[in-house]
C-alpha cells in the first residue's frame, strides 16, 4: 500500500502532491501503513480515505478505487451507521465505536450480503488541537460470528448442553468442530490454540484445512483428510487416519508426526451435525521407538566386530610386521568404540584412540591394571574375576558396568571381552570392545517411562471415566498419582475467587502425612512460589529447606506434613489461575522430567473430569428440578413437534412430552408418541392453524379455547422451543371451564339483579303512589306502606338464603301469614305439596298473599274472632293456590277496585303469566291463582 499510495496521482484530489502534506498527516499515514490492523485515514471535510494493507482484505474488489475517494462514497451502504459516527469526531473529537455491527455489502457480482464489523473512529488533530482528520479501524467479524452462530445450531441440532462446551474447551488433546459440509472450524479448544499457535478469532469460520497451510506436503495430508471425513460422513462412525507425517521445513531438524480421528456427532434425525476433529503429536514417541531400534542395529554390529577382532588375531602387537602392524593400528584407531587388550597380568597390552581418550592425554592406560588407573575396587574386582575367567577357561564374557573414574561417574559401558591364543594354544591375551551405552539407557528409559506414562494415563482415564462426584474424581486422581509416583501426599485444589486461598476438598495420603482438606492460605507457601504459580508456571521443589523460592515459609511447610519436596501444576482458564494440582512428600526428591510431564498430564485430566461431573451434576439437578416442578404444575403441558405430512394434507403434531396435570384436564392418558389427530379428532382446525403460526413466526400465543368434544374451555399459552429445529411447540394450558361458567353465572346473576331491583323499584314506587293515595289518613297509608314493604323484604330474604335460586312455596306463604298467625294462631291453616318457585313467581306470591291478609284483618275474616282462612294448593301440570276465607263478617263486593285489588290481578298475571280470580261471596272472599308449571320444578327432585 505504500507503493500504491506514492503512485496515486494526489494532485486531482482536494489532498493535493504528497510533497505538501503537513507532518501530522504524514505521521499518521506512516503509524497506518506499519499497524497489523486494517485501518484507514479520513481526512479532510471530504474526508478522503487512505488506508493500509490489511484493510485491503476488507475492501475486496472495491481496492484500488477507493483509494484517495471520500469515504461515505466507497461505502455508501454504511452512510447511515457511519455519518453520524464521523459527525461526532469531526465535530466534538469524540470517539465513537460500533460492534459487531451488521452491514449489507455488495459483492463483485452486486449481490447484497450481509457482514459483521467493528468499527472505531477517533480524532487526528493538528498541532493547534484542530480536528483535520480521523483514524478508522474495520475489524471484520463476519466469519467468526457465523461460525458461533452455526456451532449455537449444529449444537442444538446435536442435542449437546451447555456442559458438553466446557468439557470440550478443558480436554488436554487438541480439538476442534468442523460443520459439515465445507467442514468450516466452528469451535476450537484451548489445546488446539496452543498447539497451532493462532487465536480463537484467526481459526473460527475457516476452513479447517487451512491448518494444513505451513505443511510442505500440505496436499498429501490434505487429500488424505478429505476422504477420512468424508467417510465419516458416509458411514457416520469415527475414522482414523494412519500416522500423519509432516515433513520438515527448512530450519527445522526433523519431520513430525501426528495421529487424527474425526468422530461425528449426530442430530435427532440421525445425520452429521458435527464432526469432532482430533489430532495428537507422537513425535517424541515415534524418536523413542526410533532410537531404540537404531541401538538394537548398533549392538548387532558390535556383535559383528568382537567376532572379527577375535578371529583376526590381535596379539604381540610388538611382534607383527612394521607395515600390517601400522596398517592395523590405523584401522582400530578409526573405530569409535573402545577397542583393547589385557596381557596375562590383567595390565592393559593395547588401547587405540577412543581408548586414550577415554582415560585423557595425561593418563595412559597401557601398562597399567585397574587398581593403578583408579577404578573403584568393587569394580576393579569384578573386571579382574572376569579375566581370571577367560584366562582359565577361554570363554567370552559379556557384561555391562557403570564405570566410575577417579575423577567421579563417567557412563555405562556394555564389553565383550574374548581370548586370544598363540601358536601353541595357550591363551596370551584377552581382547575386549566397549561401547558407551549410557545414551541408550536413557533413550531406553524414557521409552520405558513414555509407555509407563501413556499405560497409567489410560488405566486413569478408565478409572474416572464413571465417576460423577468431583470430590470422588479427585480422590481418586490423588490415590492413584500417590501410589504411581510413591509419594505422601496427592491432590487437586481450586482457588477462590479472591484469589488469596485454595480450598480442596478431598485428597489423598499414605497415611504418614496429613490430609490438606480445608482451606490454605496460598502465601503459606512463599511469595516466589505463589508468583510462579500465578505466572503459568510449574512449581518443581526438590528440597524446602534448600530452596530460595520457600525462604521465609519453613514453618508452613513444617506444619502442613513436613513437606520437603514437591510439585504444583497451575491450571489456568480464560486466563486466570484457577486451581492446580499437586504432590508432596516428607523426604527431599530430584523429580524427573517426565515425573513433572505426567503431572502435568493428570493435572488437565482432572479438570476436565471434575468440570464434566459438576456439569453433569448441574444438569441433573436441572432437571429434577425441572421434572418436579414439572410434575407439581396445575396447569398442563405438552410439547408438539410437527409431523412431515403431504403438501395436500393439513398439519398435524405428534406429542413428545406431558405431564401429569395433561391427563387431569383432558382426561386422556398415554398421548405420548401419538398424533392429535389421533388423539382428538373432533379438534377444530383452530388449534392446528395456532401452532403453524407460532412456529413460523416465532413469536408467542396466548388464547381462550374451547374443545367441544371435551365440553372444556382452556386457556393456553403456546410458543416455539428454540432448539434449531423450527419444528417444535411448547404449550402450557388451565381448564377454566368451571370459571367460564361461574362468569356467565355471574352475567346472568347481575342481568336478574338489574331487572329485579328494576321491577322492585317500580313495585315500590306503585306501593308508595297507592298508599299515599290524597284523602287517605297518612298514618294509616305509612302503616299499608311499611307492610308491604315488609312483606316485600320477607320474600327478599327467602330468596337471598337461597342464592337467588328456587325458593320453596311453603316458605313464601310461611311468612306472607307470619305477621297473623301470632294473634290468629288457629284460624290460619296452610298445606299443598312441597313446590319451587324462581325469584319472580316468589316476590309475586308474596306480595298476594300480603294484600290478602291484609285485607282479611281489615274486613274479612280475621275481622272479627270467628273468621278463618284455608290456603291450600296442588301442583299437577298448573300450580293452584286457594285463598278461602270463612267465618267473617258477610261480604260485600266492593264497589271500586282498589291498589290491593289491582295489584293481585295485574301483578300475578303480568309478571308469572298466571290467573287470578277473585270471588265475593257473603261467607268469604275466595281467591284462586293458577300458574302453568313449566319451568317449575317440585321439591323432590332436588
Amino acid at each position: 500500500m505504500a507503493e500504491c499510495i506514492r503512485r496515486h496521482d494526489w494532485a486531482a484530489t482536494a489532498l493535493g502532491p504528497i510533497a505538501g502534506w503537513p507532518p501530522h498527516l504524514r505521521t499518521a499515514v506512516d503509524i497506518c501503513l506499519a499497524s497489523p490492523l486494517p485501518i484507514a485515514i479520513l481526512w479532510g471535510e471530504q474526508r478522503l480515505q487512505i488506508y493500509n494493507d490489511a484493510y485491503c482484505a476488507i475492501a475486496r474488489h472495491r481496492h484500488p478505487s477507493i483509494l484517495g475517494r471520500p469515504v461515505l462514497e466507497n461505502w455508501t451502504e454504511a452512510r447511515e451507521l457511519i455519518g453520524p459516527m464521523l459527525d461526532r469526531v469531526f465535530t466534538h473529537g469524540e470517539p465513537s465505536e460500533a460492534e459487531n455491527w451488521p452491514v449489507l455489502l455488495n459483492n463483485e457480482s452486486g449481490t447484497a450480503t450481509e457482514r459483521f464489523f467493528t468499527y472505531t473512529f477517533s480524532a487526528i488533530r493538528d498541532r493547534y488541537g484542530r480536528v483535520t482528520g480521523a483514524f478508522h479501524t474495520a475489524v471484520e467479524n463476519t466469519s467468526r460470528l457465523s461460525a458461533e452462530h452455526r456451532l449455537h445450531d449444529v449444537m442444538g441440532e446435536a442435542g449437546l448442553s451447555a456442559g458438553f462446551r466446557a468439557l470440550f474447551q478443558a480436554a488436554p488433546a487438541p480439538l476442534l468442530m468442523l460443520a459439515p459440509p465445507d467442514f468450516r472450524v466452528v469451535a476450537a479448544n484451548d489445546a488446539m490454540l496452543r498447539a497451532s499457535g493462532q487465536s480463537s478469532e484467526n481459526l473460527l469460520g475457516r476452513p479447517g484445512f487451512d491448518l494444513l497451510a505451513s505443511w510442505p506436503n500440505r496436499a498429501e495430508v490434505e487429500e488424505q483428510l478429505r476422504l477420512s471425513l468424508g467417510r465419516v460422513l458416509l458411514h457416520r462412525v469415527p475414522d482414523t487416519l494412519p500416522m500423519v507425517v509432516q515433513r520438515r521445513r527448512s530450519g527445522q531438524r526433523s519431520p513430525r508426526f501426528w495421529t487424527i480421528m474425526n468422530t461425528p456427532v449426530m442430530d435427532p434425525h440421525g445425520q452429521v451435525a458435527l464432526v469432532l476433529h482430533r489430532c495428537e503429536d507422537v513425535t517424541e514417541l515415534v524418536r523413542l521407538r526410533s532410537a531404540s531400534e537404531a541401538q538394537a542395529h548398533l549392538d548387532r554390529d558390535q556383535q559383528v566386530l568382537i567376532a572379527r577382532l577375535r578371529d583376526s588375531g590381535v596379539a604381540g602387537y610388538e611382534g607383527i610386521a612394521p607395515g600390517p602392524s601400522r596398517l592395523f593400528t590405523a584401522m582400530l584407531d578409526s573405530i569409535p568404540d573402545y577397542i583393547y587388550a589385557f596381557d596375562r597380568e590383567h595390565r592393559f597390552a593395547y588401547a587405540n584412540r577412543a581408548m586414550h581418550q577415554l582415560f585423557g592425554a595425561a593418563d595412559n592406560p597401557v601398562g597399567k591394571t585397574f587398581q593403578e588407573l583408579g577404578y573403584p575396587p568393587a569394580l576393579a574386582e569384578r573386571l579382574d574375576g572376569h579375566l581370571r575367567h577367560i584366562f582359565e577357561t577361554g570363554e567370552t564374557v559379556e557384561d555391562e558396568v557403570f564405570f566410575t573414574g577417579p575423577t567421579g561417574p563417567r557412563a555405562y559401558f556394555q564389553f565383550v571381552w574374548g581370548p586370544v591364543r598363540a601358536d601353541s594354544g595357550r591363551i596370551e591375551q584377552v581382547v575386549g570392545v566397549s561401547r558407551d551405552t549410557s545414551e541408550r539407557r536413557r533413550m531406553e528409559e524414557r521409552l520405558r517411562l513414555g509407555e509407563a506414562r501413556q499405560s497409567f494415563l489410560l488405566q486413569l482415564g478408565d478409572r474416572i471415566r464413571g465417576l460423577t462426584d468431583a470430590a470422588q474424581i479427585t480422590s481418586t486422581v490423588g490415590e492413584m498419582v500417590g501410589r504411581h509416583l510413591d509419594v505422601g501426599r496427592c491432590g487437586y485444589g481450586e482457588v477462590t475467587d479472591c484469589g488469596q486461598f485454595f480450598m480442596v476438598e478431598r485428597d489423598w495420603t499414605d497415611g504418614r502425612m496429613p490430609s490438606l482438606a480445608g482451606r490454605v492460605r496460598l502465601m503459606d507457601f512463599g511469595a516466589a512460589v505463589v508468583e510462579q504459580y500465578r505466572a503459568g508456571q510449574t512449581v518443581v521443589l526438590d528440597d524446602t529447606l534448600e530452596d530460595a523460592r520457600t525462604r521465609g515459609a519453613e514453618q508452613s511447610y513444617a506444619e502442613t506434613g513436613r513437606v520437603r519436596a514437591g510439585v504444583g501444576v497451575p491450571l489456568f482458564k480464560g486466563g486466570r489461575f484457577v486451581a492446580a494440582f499437586y504432590v508432596h512428600q516428607s523426604r527431599p526428591r530430584h523429580w524427573r522430567d517426565e515425573e513433572v510431564a505426567l503431572l502435568g498430564e493428570v493435572a488437565e485430566r482432572i479438570w476436565a473430569a471434575v468440570a464434566r461431573a459438576r456439569a453433569e451434576r448441574a444438569l441433573r439437578e436441572s432437571e429434577r428440578r425441572y421434572r418436579t416442578l414439572f410434575d407439581a404444575l396445575d396447569e398442563g403441558f405438552c410439547l408438539l413437534e410437527r409431523v412431515d405430512t403431504a403438501p395436500d394434507q393439513p398439519s398435524d403434531y405428534r406429542y413428545l412430552v406431558t405431564n401429569p396435570a395433561f391427563v387431569t384436564h383432558t382426561g386422556i392418558g398415554g398421548v405420548v408418541g401419538r398424533t392429535m389427530r389421533e388423539v382428538f379428532p373432533d379438534a377444530s382446525a383452530f388449534w392446528y392453524d395456532t401452532f403453524d403460526s407460532v412456529i413460523g413466526s416465532g413469536d408467542s400465543f396466548r388464547f381462550e379455547h374451547g374443545m367441544v368434544s371435551r365440553g372444556r374451555v382452556f386457556d393456553v399459552y403456546a410458543c416455539r422451543l428454540d432448539d434449531g429445529t423450527h419444528r417444535r411447540v411448547a404449550v402450557l394450558f388451565h381448564d377454566i371451564t368451571e370459571r367460564k361458567r361461574h362468569e356467565q353465572h355471574q352475567r346472568l346473576l347481575l342481568h336478574e339483579l338489574n331487572h329485579r331491583v328494576k321491577n322492585t323499584l317500580v313495585t315500590v314506587q306503585s306501593m308508595a303512589m297507592q298508599s299515599y293515595r290524597p284523602g287517605v289518613d297518612p298514618e294509616l297509608a305509612r302503616l299499608q306502606f311499611e307492610g308491604r314493604l315488609m312483606a316485600l323484604s320477607r320474600a327478599h330474604d327467602i330468596l337471598t338464603r337461597e342464592s337467588w335460586g328456587r325458593a320453596p312455596l311453603a316458605e313464601i306463604v310461611r311468612e306472607a301469614i307470619a305477621p297473623y298467625r301470632d294473634q290468629h294462631h288457629e284460624r290460619l291453616k296452610a298445606t299443598g305439596p312441597p313446590v319451587w318457585l324462581p325469584p319472580r313467581h316468589a316476590l309475586a306470591f308474596a306480595m298476594v298473599l300480603h294484600e290478602l291478609g291484609t285485607n282479611a284483618v281489615k274486613y274479612g275474616a280475621l275481622s272479627n274472632q270467628e273468621g278463618r282462612i284455608d290456603i291450600d294448593w296442588q301442583a299437577n301440570g298448573t300450580l293452584r293456590l286457594t285463598w278461602t276465607e270463612s267465618g267473617g263478617p258477610p261480604v260485600e263486593p266492593p264497589t271500586g277496585r282498589g291498589f290491593g285489588s289491582r295489584l293481585i290481578e295485574r301483578g300475578l298475571r303480568h309478571e308469572i303469566g298466571g290467573r287470578v280470580a277473585l270471588g265475593f261471596a257473603p261467607e268469604g272472599v275466595v281467591c284462586t291463582i293458577e300458574v302453568p308449571l313449566d319451568g317449575l320444578e317440585p321439591l323432590d327432585r332436588f
